[in-house]
C-alpha cells in the first residue's frame, strides 16, 4: 500500500480485505500464496487488497 491517500480509506481497505480473508476460501488460498512468496502478514494483505478492489 501507498503512503500516499486517505489513511481512513486504507484502514478501512485493510480491515476488509483481513475478514475476506478469514472468510473467503478463494482470498484465503491467495493469502496463503503470498504469504508463502513474501512472509509478510500485511505486504501479503495489501495484495489482497488489490485483489478485492479489483473485484469490487
Amino acid at each position: 500500500m501507498s503512503k500516499r491517500g486517505s489513511y481512513v480509506l486504507k484502514y478501512a481497505l485493510i480491515n476488509t480485505a483481513h475478514n475476506v480473508v478469514k472468510n473467503n476460501a478463494t482470498f484465503k488460498a491467495y493469502y496463503d500464496k503470498k504469504m508463502a512468496e513474501i512472509q509478510t502478514h500485511y505486504n501479503a494483505l495489501g495484495y489482497c487488497v488489490g485483489k478485492l478492489v479489483r473485484v469490487i
